[in-house]
Protein backbone atom coordinates (compact mmCIF):
# COMPACT_ATOMS: atom_id res chain seq x y z
CA UNK A 1 0.00 0.00 0.00
CA UNK A 2 1.14 3.30 -1.05
CA UNK A 3 1.15 5.83 2.14
CA UNK A 4 -0.36 8.07 -0.53
CA UNK A 5 -2.95 5.92 -1.71
CA UNK A 6 -6.75 7.00 -0.77
CA UNK A 7 -8.23 4.51 1.24
CA UNK A 8 -11.91 2.90 0.90
CA UNK A 9 -14.62 4.55 3.09
CA UNK A 10 -16.22 2.72 5.93
CA UNK A 11 -20.20 2.07 5.07
CA UNK A 12 -22.73 3.78 7.15
CA UNK A 13 -22.60 1.75 10.64
CA UNK A 14 -24.28 1.87 13.76
CA UNK A 15 -21.45 2.13 16.66
CA UNK A 16 -22.14 1.38 19.85
CA UNK A 17 -19.16 1.81 22.79
CA UNK A 18 -19.09 -1.17 25.29
CA UNK A 19 -16.07 -2.12 28.20
CA UNK A 20 -14.55 -5.49 27.78
CA UNK A 21 -14.15 -7.38 31.24
CA UNK A 22 -11.15 -5.75 31.79
CA UNK A 23 -12.68 -2.33 31.45
CA UNK A 24 -11.08 -1.30 28.19
CA UNK A 25 -13.02 0.32 25.96
CA UNK A 26 -14.48 -1.24 22.92
CA UNK A 27 -16.85 -0.28 20.03
CA UNK A 28 -18.77 -2.55 18.56
CA UNK A 29 -19.67 -2.28 14.87
CA UNK A 30 -23.22 -3.01 13.20
CA UNK A 31 -24.49 -3.21 9.70
CA UNK A 32 -27.56 -1.95 9.89
CA UNK A 33 -28.82 -3.41 6.53
CA UNK A 34 -27.99 -7.02 8.14
CA UNK A 35 -26.16 -7.23 4.73
CA UNK A 36 -23.32 -7.82 6.76
CA UNK A 37 -23.34 -11.37 8.68
CA UNK A 38 -22.26 -9.80 12.36
CA UNK A 39 -21.15 -7.22 14.26
CA UNK A 40 -17.06 -6.79 14.56
CA UNK A 41 -15.57 -4.50 17.84
CA UNK A 42 -12.22 -2.35 17.13
CA UNK A 43 -10.40 -0.70 20.23
CA UNK A 44 -10.14 2.98 20.96
CA UNK A 45 -6.91 3.50 18.88
CA UNK A 46 -9.05 1.54 15.98
CA UNK A 47 -11.82 3.72 15.93
CA UNK A 48 -9.94 6.48 15.56
CA UNK A 49 -8.69 4.89 12.68
CA UNK A 50 -11.88 4.17 11.41
CA UNK A 51 -13.85 7.83 11.75
CA UNK A 52 -10.55 8.44 9.28
CA UNK A 53 -12.08 6.10 6.29
CA UNK A 54 -13.87 8.65 4.43
CA UNK A 55 -12.80 7.93 1.08
CA UNK A 56 -11.01 11.10 1.00
CA UNK A 57 -8.24 10.39 3.72
CA UNK A 58 -4.69 8.41 2.32
CA UNK A 59 -2.50 5.83 4.81
CA UNK A 60 0.01 8.55 5.59
CA UNK A 61 -2.52 11.33 6.29
CA UNK A 62 -4.26 8.48 9.03
CA UNK A 63 -0.54 7.99 10.39
CA UNK A 64 -0.31 11.25 10.78
CA UNK A 65 -3.15 11.79 12.61
CA UNK A 66 -2.62 9.06 15.00
CA UNK A 67 0.83 9.75 15.84
CA UNK A 68 -0.36 13.49 17.09
CA UNK A 69 -3.63 11.64 18.85
CA UNK A 70 -1.34 8.90 20.44
CA UNK A 71 2.08 9.77 20.39
CA UNK A 72 3.12 6.04 18.39
CA UNK A 73 3.33 5.72 15.48
CA UNK A 74 0.09 2.88 13.49
CA UNK A 75 3.03 0.83 10.70
CA UNK A 76 1.20 0.72 7.21
CA UNK A 77 0.95 -3.07 7.71
CA UNK A 78 -1.13 -2.55 10.64
CA UNK A 79 -3.71 -0.66 8.55
CA UNK A 80 -3.41 -3.18 5.84
CA UNK A 81 -4.55 -5.58 8.10
CA UNK A 82 -7.63 -3.50 9.61
CA UNK A 83 -8.76 -3.05 6.10
CA UNK A 84 -8.56 -6.74 5.04
CA UNK A 85 -10.95 -7.53 8.46
CA UNK A 86 -13.37 -4.66 8.03
CA UNK A 87 -13.71 -5.80 4.04
CA UNK A 88 -14.13 -9.64 4.71
CA UNK A 89 -16.47 -8.54 7.67
CA UNK A 90 -18.34 -6.65 4.63
CA UNK A 91 -18.06 -3.08 6.83
CA UNK A 92 -16.57 -0.89 3.77
CA UNK A 93 -17.52 0.30 0.56
CA UNK A 94 -16.00 -1.98 -1.72
CA UNK A 95 -16.34 -4.51 -4.50
CA UNK A 96 -16.29 -7.83 -1.52
CA UNK A 97 -19.72 -5.27 0.11
CA UNK A 98 -21.29 -4.82 -3.42
CA UNK A 99 -20.72 -8.46 -4.40
CA UNK A 100 -22.87 -9.67 -0.75
CA UNK A 101 -25.48 -6.85 -1.51
CA UNK A 102 -25.92 -8.53 -5.26
CA UNK A 103 -26.05 -11.77 -4.38
CA UNK A 104 -28.62 -10.94 -1.66
CA UNK A 105 -30.49 -9.03 -3.40
CA UNK A 106 -30.84 -11.50 -6.25
CA UNK A 107 -32.14 -13.57 -3.52
CA UNK A 108 -34.77 -11.64 -2.14
CA UNK A 109 -36.18 -11.60 -5.58
CA UNK A 110 -36.18 -14.77 -6.42
CA UNK A 111 -37.91 -15.69 -3.53
CA UNK A 112 -42.02 -16.15 -3.33
CA UNK A 113 -42.33 -13.77 -0.63
CA UNK A 114 -40.66 -11.20 2.00
CA UNK A 115 -39.80 -13.55 5.27
CA UNK A 116 -39.17 -12.14 8.91
CA UNK A 117 -39.59 -15.14 10.46
CA UNK A 118 -35.88 -15.80 11.36
CA UNK A 119 -35.85 -12.21 12.83
CA UNK A 120 -39.02 -12.93 15.23
CA UNK A 121 -40.37 -14.24 18.24
CA UNK A 122 -42.41 -17.96 17.63
CA UNK A 123 -45.75 -17.19 16.72
CA UNK A 124 -47.13 -18.13 19.97
CA UNK A 125 -44.93 -15.94 21.83
CA UNK A 126 -45.69 -13.04 19.44
CA UNK A 127 -48.98 -13.12 19.39
CA UNK A 128 -49.32 -12.78 23.18
CA UNK A 129 -46.82 -9.82 23.22
CA UNK A 130 -49.22 -8.37 20.89
CA UNK A 131 -52.31 -8.93 22.73
CA UNK A 132 -51.03 -7.72 25.92
CA UNK A 133 -49.68 -4.22 24.38
CA UNK A 134 -53.03 -3.82 22.62
CA UNK A 135 -55.38 -4.45 25.98
CA UNK A 136 -53.75 -1.24 27.74
CA UNK A 137 -55.13 0.86 24.62
CA UNK A 138 -57.99 3.72 24.82
CA UNK A 139 -59.74 4.08 21.24
CA UNK A 140 -60.64 7.20 20.07
CA UNK A 141 -64.26 7.08 19.41
CA UNK A 142 -64.45 7.71 15.42
CA UNK A 143 -67.22 6.82 12.82
CA UNK A 144 -65.08 7.73 9.82
CA UNK A 145 -61.33 6.49 10.44
CA UNK A 146 -59.13 7.11 7.71
CA UNK A 147 -55.55 6.47 8.99
CA UNK A 148 -53.39 6.27 12.04
CA UNK A 149 -49.99 7.44 12.70
CA UNK A 150 -48.20 3.93 14.92
CA UNK A 151 -44.86 4.09 16.42
CA UNK A 152 -42.17 1.70 14.36
CA UNK A 153 -40.04 1.50 17.35
CA UNK A 154 -40.01 -1.95 19.43
CA UNK A 155 -42.95 -2.81 21.15
CA UNK A 156 -41.57 -2.89 24.33
CA UNK A 157 -40.52 0.82 24.05
CA UNK A 158 -43.50 1.97 22.07
CA UNK A 159 -45.72 0.31 23.46
CA UNK A 160 -48.34 3.00 24.63
CA UNK A 161 -48.62 4.90 21.24
CA UNK A 162 -49.23 1.39 19.39
CA UNK A 163 -51.86 0.68 21.88
CA UNK A 164 -53.85 3.54 22.00
CA UNK A 165 -53.69 4.05 17.84
CA UNK A 166 -54.66 0.14 17.05
CA UNK A 167 -57.22 0.30 19.85
CA UNK A 168 -58.93 2.83 17.33
CA UNK A 169 -58.45 1.02 14.27
CA UNK A 170 -59.57 -2.01 16.09
CA UNK A 171 -62.90 -0.72 16.45
CA UNK A 172 -63.28 0.71 12.99
CA UNK A 173 -64.93 -0.92 9.92
CA UNK A 174 -62.08 -3.27 9.33
CA UNK A 175 -60.75 -2.29 5.80
CA UNK A 176 -60.16 -4.42 2.75
CA UNK A 177 -56.65 -2.70 2.07
CA UNK A 178 -53.90 -0.93 4.34
CA UNK A 179 -51.50 1.31 2.76
CA UNK A 180 -48.55 0.57 5.09
CA UNK A 181 -46.34 3.74 4.98
CA UNK A 182 -42.56 3.54 6.33
CA UNK A 183 -39.33 4.94 6.52
CA UNK A 184 -36.61 3.88 4.78
CA UNK A 185 -33.92 4.01 7.62
CA UNK A 186 -30.97 1.84 5.73
CA UNK A 187 -32.00 1.09 1.85
CA UNK A 188 -30.61 2.71 -1.38
CA UNK A 189 -33.90 4.19 -3.06
CA UNK A 190 -34.28 8.09 -3.31
CA UNK A 191 -38.13 8.06 -3.90
CA UNK A 192 -40.96 5.86 -3.01
CA UNK A 193 -40.62 2.31 -3.39
CA UNK A 194 -42.99 -0.91 -2.82
CA UNK A 195 -42.36 -4.67 -2.72
CA UNK A 196 -44.39 -7.04 -4.81
CA UNK A 197 -43.68 -9.76 -2.32
CA UNK A 198 -46.30 -11.03 0.56
CA UNK A 199 -44.89 -10.74 4.00
CA UNK A 200 -44.31 -14.15 5.86
CA UNK A 201 -44.23 -13.18 9.37
CA UNK A 202 -44.70 -15.91 12.28
CA UNK A 203 -48.56 -15.44 11.92
CA UNK A 204 -48.91 -15.83 8.58
CA UNK A 205 -48.39 -14.84 5.54
CA UNK A 206 -50.16 -11.57 4.25
CA UNK A 207 -50.78 -10.68 0.85
CA UNK A 208 -49.84 -7.62 -0.99
CA UNK A 209 -51.95 -6.53 -3.29
CA UNK A 210 -49.95 -6.16 -6.52
CA UNK A 211 -53.02 -4.94 -8.77
CA UNK A 212 -52.91 -1.62 -6.61
CA UNK A 213 -49.21 -1.11 -7.08
CA UNK A 214 -49.65 -1.86 -10.99
CA UNK A 215 -52.35 1.30 -10.66
CA UNK A 216 -49.77 3.32 -8.77
CA UNK A 217 -47.20 2.68 -10.89
CA UNK A 218 -49.31 3.71 -14.28
CA UNK A 219 -51.02 6.37 -12.50
CA UNK A 220 -47.35 7.88 -12.20
CA UNK A 221 -45.67 6.25 -15.14
CA UNK A 222 -42.44 4.80 -13.33
CA UNK A 223 -41.69 1.82 -11.35
CA UNK A 224 -42.05 1.80 -7.91
CA UNK A 225 -40.11 -1.50 -7.33
CA UNK A 226 -36.82 -1.08 -8.57
CA UNK A 227 -35.20 -0.93 -5.24
CA UNK A 228 -37.62 -3.48 -3.33
CA UNK A 229 -35.06 -5.15 -2.14
CA UNK A 230 -34.76 -1.82 0.77
CA UNK A 231 -37.73 -3.86 1.95
CA UNK A 232 -35.83 -7.47 3.15
CA UNK A 233 -34.62 -5.76 6.62
CA UNK A 234 -36.66 -2.32 6.88
CA UNK A 235 -38.70 -3.14 10.39
CA UNK A 236 -41.24 0.04 10.03
CA UNK A 237 -43.70 -1.42 8.00
CA UNK A 238 -43.10 -5.06 9.52
CA UNK A 239 -44.31 -4.58 12.97
CA UNK A 240 -47.93 -2.78 11.64
CA UNK A 241 -48.27 -5.81 9.80
CA UNK A 242 -47.63 -8.11 12.91
CA UNK A 243 -50.09 -5.89 14.74
CA UNK A 244 -53.04 -5.92 12.04
CA UNK A 245 -52.72 -9.81 11.77
CA UNK A 246 -53.35 -10.02 15.68
CA UNK A 247 -56.18 -7.34 15.85
CA UNK A 248 -57.84 -7.81 12.55
CA UNK A 249 -57.06 -11.94 12.67
CA UNK A 250 -60.96 -12.48 11.76
CA UNK A 251 -61.03 -10.24 8.50
CA UNK A 252 -59.20 -11.02 5.25
CA UNK A 253 -57.04 -7.84 4.25
CA UNK A 254 -54.38 -7.12 1.54
CA UNK A 255 -51.53 -4.86 2.49
CA UNK A 256 -49.58 -2.05 0.26
CA UNK A 257 -46.32 -1.59 1.40
CA UNK A 258 -44.37 2.08 0.73
CA UNK A 259 -41.22 2.98 1.89
CA UNK A 260 -40.70 6.80 2.18
CA UNK A 261 -37.51 9.05 1.14
CA UNK A 262 -37.00 12.04 3.76
CA UNK A 263 -38.48 15.34 2.05
CA UNK A 264 -37.50 17.43 5.23
CA UNK A 265 -33.38 18.36 3.82
CA UNK A 266 -32.04 21.69 3.48
CA UNK A 267 -32.62 21.80 0.09
CA UNK A 268 -36.36 20.76 0.28
CA UNK A 269 -36.29 18.63 -2.32
CA UNK A 270 -36.38 14.76 -2.00
CA UNK A 271 -32.29 13.87 -3.90
CA UNK A 272 -33.54 11.86 -6.99
CA UNK A 273 -31.37 10.03 -9.02
CA UNK A 274 -33.89 9.93 -12.16
CA UNK A 275 -35.88 6.94 -10.89
CA UNK A 276 -38.83 7.26 -8.63
CA UNK A 277 -41.55 9.61 -8.36
CA UNK A 278 -41.91 12.79 -5.83
CA UNK A 279 -43.10 12.28 -3.13
CA UNK A 280 -45.91 14.50 -3.25
CA UNK A 281 -46.65 13.34 -6.67
CA UNK A 282 -47.18 9.88 -5.05
CA UNK A 283 -49.50 11.31 -2.41
CA UNK A 284 -50.98 12.63 -4.56
CA UNK A 285 -51.94 9.25 -7.08
CA UNK A 286 -52.55 7.92 -3.86
CA UNK A 287 -55.49 9.96 -3.07
CA UNK A 288 -56.96 9.48 -6.25
CA UNK A 289 -56.66 5.73 -6.47
CA UNK A 290 -58.20 5.60 -2.72
CA UNK A 291 -60.79 8.15 -3.72
CA UNK A 292 -62.00 6.61 -6.76
CA UNK A 293 -61.77 2.74 -5.59
CA UNK A 294 -64.57 0.57 -4.19
CA UNK A 295 -62.50 -1.35 -1.88
CA UNK A 296 -62.11 0.30 1.70
CA UNK A 297 -58.97 1.30 2.36
CA UNK A 298 -56.93 2.77 5.28
CA UNK A 299 -53.31 4.38 5.40
CA UNK A 300 -50.90 3.69 8.27
CA UNK A 301 -48.04 5.70 9.17
CA UNK A 302 -45.29 3.26 10.93
CA UNK A 303 -43.21 7.00 12.19
CA UNK A 304 -41.09 7.70 14.85
CA UNK A 305 -40.28 11.36 16.06
CA UNK A 306 -36.79 12.61 17.45
CA UNK A 307 -33.80 10.71 18.23
CA UNK A 308 -31.69 12.19 20.93
CA UNK A 309 -28.73 11.19 23.31
CA UNK A 310 -25.09 10.91 22.15
CA UNK A 311 -25.54 7.69 21.07
CA UNK A 312 -27.25 9.57 18.14
CA UNK A 313 -24.23 12.10 17.97
CA UNK A 314 -25.59 14.89 20.94
CA UNK A 315 -22.64 15.63 22.56
CA UNK A 316 -23.51 16.97 26.16
CA UNK A 317 -25.01 14.05 27.81
CA UNK A 318 -28.55 13.75 28.33
CA UNK A 319 -30.42 15.92 30.97
CA UNK A 320 -34.04 16.37 32.15
CA UNK A 321 -34.29 19.72 30.66
CA UNK A 322 -33.29 18.63 27.53
CA UNK A 323 -36.00 16.12 26.87
CA UNK A 324 -38.24 18.51 27.90
CA UNK A 325 -37.29 21.10 25.18
CA UNK A 326 -37.68 17.98 23.35
CA UNK A 327 -40.60 17.36 24.42
CA UNK A 328 -42.15 20.99 23.06
CA UNK A 329 -40.45 20.75 20.07
CA UNK A 330 -41.90 17.80 19.11
CA UNK A 331 -45.42 18.92 20.52
CA UNK A 332 -44.98 21.98 18.14
CA UNK A 333 -44.54 19.75 15.48
CA UNK A 334 -47.56 17.57 16.30
CA UNK A 335 -49.41 20.82 16.74
CA UNK A 336 -48.86 21.57 12.94
CA UNK A 337 -50.26 18.55 11.73
CA UNK A 338 -53.64 18.15 13.64
CA UNK A 339 -53.72 21.91 12.02
CA UNK A 340 -53.50 20.13 9.07
CA UNK A 341 -49.87 22.32 8.01
CA UNK A 342 -47.97 19.58 6.86
CA UNK A 343 -46.37 22.06 3.91
CA UNK A 344 -45.56 24.10 7.26
CA UNK A 345 -44.31 20.89 8.99
CA UNK A 346 -41.83 20.08 6.28
CA UNK A 347 -41.04 23.62 6.11
CA UNK A 348 -40.26 23.91 9.93
CA UNK A 349 -37.81 20.55 9.72
CA UNK A 350 -36.24 22.58 6.72
CA UNK A 351 -35.41 25.57 8.15
CA UNK A 352 -34.34 23.94 11.38
CA UNK A 353 -31.89 21.03 9.94
CA UNK A 354 -33.83 18.79 11.58
CA UNK A 355 -31.78 19.24 15.08
CA UNK A 356 -33.05 16.18 17.02
CA UNK A 357 -33.39 13.37 13.61
CA UNK A 358 -36.76 13.42 13.58
CA UNK A 359 -36.67 9.85 11.17
CA UNK A 360 -40.05 9.61 9.28
CA UNK A 361 -41.58 13.29 8.11
CA UNK A 362 -41.85 11.22 4.64
CA UNK A 363 -43.82 9.52 5.69
CA UNK A 364 -45.81 10.95 8.10
CA UNK A 365 -45.83 13.86 5.12
CA UNK A 366 -47.79 11.29 2.72
CA UNK A 367 -50.51 10.10 5.03
CA UNK A 368 -51.22 13.48 5.25
CA UNK A 369 -51.47 14.56 2.10
CA UNK A 370 -53.40 11.49 0.85
CA UNK A 371 -56.16 11.88 3.58
CA UNK A 372 -56.78 16.28 2.05
CA UNK A 373 -59.59 17.88 4.73
CA UNK A 374 -59.73 14.84 6.73
CA UNK A 375 -59.18 15.86 10.54
CA UNK A 376 -55.86 14.72 12.20
CA UNK A 377 -55.83 14.22 15.72
CA UNK A 378 -52.82 13.69 18.32
CA UNK A 379 -53.33 11.17 21.08
CA UNK A 380 -50.49 10.24 22.18
CA UNK A 381 -47.04 11.42 22.79
CA UNK A 382 -44.40 9.38 24.72
CA UNK A 383 -40.43 10.01 24.78
CA UNK A 384 -38.98 6.38 25.88
CA UNK A 385 -36.00 6.82 27.69
CA UNK A 386 -32.57 5.03 28.30
CA UNK A 387 -30.03 6.99 30.37
CA UNK A 388 -27.22 4.40 30.74
CA UNK A 389 -27.01 3.96 26.57
CA UNK A 390 -27.88 7.45 25.84
CA UNK A 391 -30.35 6.97 23.47
CA UNK A 392 -33.73 8.73 23.34
CA UNK A 393 -36.76 8.08 20.57
CA UNK A 394 -40.02 10.08 20.82
CA UNK A 395 -42.98 8.87 19.09
CA UNK A 396 -46.93 9.39 19.13
CA UNK A 397 -50.16 8.34 18.05
CA UNK A 398 -52.59 9.73 15.89
CA UNK A 399 -55.88 9.21 13.65
CA UNK A 400 -57.25 10.38 11.20
CA UNK A 401 -60.69 10.53 9.99
CA UNK A 402 -64.31 12.48 11.19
Amino acid sequence: METNQKLPALRPLDVAPFHNKSDEMYFALHDLTQVAPRPIAVSLPGYFVLTHLDGEHTCGEIQTAFLKQFGQMISTEQIEQMLTTLDQALMLDSACFENAYAKQRNEYLAAQTRDNRHRSPPGPELQSAIEQMLAAGTPTPLSNLRGIIAPHLDYQRGSRCYADAYATLAQARPAERYVILGTNHFGRSPSVVTTTKDFETPLGRVTTDRQFIQQLELALGQSLCEHQFDHNTEHSIELQVQILQVCRSDQPFEIVPVLCPDPSGPSGTVPHDGRGPDLGDFADALAQLIANDNRHTILIAGADLSHVGQHFGDEQPTTPEFLRQVERDDRQLLELLENRLEEAFLEELRMSENPTRLCSAGCIYTLLRALPEQPCRVIRYQQSINMPAETHVSSAAAVIGT
